[in-house]
């Protein structure tokens, strides 16, 4: 027959010191958008806040491997920036092609040109900077375990439980520290001369056989997608490093602390460590884009094809572009005769939709088959070597 424990004192809560440090996957997927926040700063109770606790500090947002060519100029790069892929997403199905168009909202083109105060600022967002939103998932999350945290202490005041409280401060400072040491802003790329250039349109190219043709102004298209996205953090790495080296000595401090608090307050600090985990991890299925304030960009999806084959795909996009020059630059086909030659033929039917450009390859492919010498096996005449030597009769 089973059995379990019958009182409260055959409950061992000695692991719950353990809840404090799991949960480290999903608050290394909150990192950056956590500590981009002021609310960062709050002292609450942080589940797993090791994996805040670095060694060197990213210096720039994660990228995700694409082909992005100029139209015009023929700039290529091999990866999309972070910010970029937010506004609008390259996770298309294969074979699609997306004409859309960017641009800054009205009143929003001149905001990021006072570089000096966009990177010393701390408690107030300027207009048109992109920022962790207020109100995101992960906001709401720093307010509640900050009331939370403020909800436990008082508790364990009134059960006159020190140890309990001098944990749950302990462990409420460590992640103020640790934000404080990681707390950053993203500064883009701008574009500082006012000189006249073509447009900043763009091909991009998915590892999927994707194309999404980007309308843009060389504004944008720096801002975007040329440009790079720097960290820009509140304090120096030497600062950093010590305050890590503060919050370290804190965390491990509040883990022994916790072990050796009531069971009362050990229940309770482990139902906590449970709730906000189960909330970060759920907060980790929200799309990226809920997190960060992107209103300085309007999108507007123009065009959206669907094609059955890479080849296919590839017209389209020509068509929709204008041109093939960025065909032959970020090397969207094999370096043949053959294709070289399609290429040239796709260039010369720029203005006629109708032009079957799948046909036209096969018919190349045929050519150059034929050319090739190459004959089907029924004509071939197959010559077998004897080891016996063949009389002149």
């Amino acid at each position: 027959m089973l059995k379990f424990p019958k009182s409260r004192d055959d409950w061992s809560l000695d692991i719950v010191s353990l809840l404090a440090v799991i949960g480290e996957s999903a608050m290394s997927a909150h990192s950056q958008p956590l500590t981009a926040s002021i609310l960062c700063l709050l002292p609450r109770i942080l589940p797993a806040p090791q994996a805040l606790l670095r060694h060197a500090r990213p210096t720039r947002l994660p990228s995700i491997p694409a082909h992005i060519v100029s139209i015009h100029s023929g700039t290529l790069l091999v990866e999309l920036n972070h910010f970029a892929n937010l506004v609008y997403s390259i996770d298309l199905p294969s074979f699609t092609v997306r004409e859309i168009r960017i641009k800054h909202r009205e009143g929003y083109e001149e905001t990021l040109h006072d570089e000096k105060n966009l990177r010393n600022r701390i408690l107030r967002t300027p207009k048109g900077v992109i920022h962790a939103r207020p109100f995101s998932p992960l906001a709401l999350l720093s307010v509640g375990s900050f009331l939370l945290s403020v909800g436990l202490c008082t508790w364990a005041v009134m059960i006159e439980d020190g140890v309990a409280v001098v944990a749950i401060v302990a462990v409420s400072l460590t992640s103020t520290i640790i934000g404080l040491s990681s707390m950053w802003h993203p500064n883009l790329t701008v574009r500082k001369r006012k000189t006249v250039v073509p447009d900043g349109d763009l091909v991009i190219r998915t590892r999927q056989g994707a194309f999404i043709i980007i309308r843009c102004t060389e504004e944008v298209a720096r801002e975007l997608y040329t440009g790079t996205e720097e960290c820009s953090y509140v304090v120096g790495d030497q600062i950093f490093r010590a305050l890590v080296g503060v919050g370290t000595f804190l965390l491990m401090s509040a883990v022994i602390l916790m072990g050796n608090s009531t069971w009362t307050m050990q229940a309770a600090l482990g139902c906590s460590y449970v709730l906000l985990n189960g909330c970060y991890q759920i907060a980790a299925l929200f799309p990226e884009g809920w997190h960060w304030n992107l209103v300085r960009y309007e999108l507007e999806e123009i065009r959206s094809l669907d094609t059955q084959t890479y080849t296919q795909a590839l017209w389209k996009a020509i068509h929709v572009s204008q041109s093939t020059d960025w065909v032959r630059v970020s090397h969207a086909a094999p370096n043949s005769e053959t294709w070289r030659a399609w290429i040239d033929l796709a260039g010369d039917n720029l203005h006629d939709p109708n032009w079957d450009a799948q046909k036209a390859l096969d018919s190349l492919l045929n050519a150059e088959k034929n050319e090739s010498g190459f004959q089907p096996v029924k004509h071939c005449v197959v010559r077998e070597a004897s080891s016996s030597p063949k009389s002149d009769d």
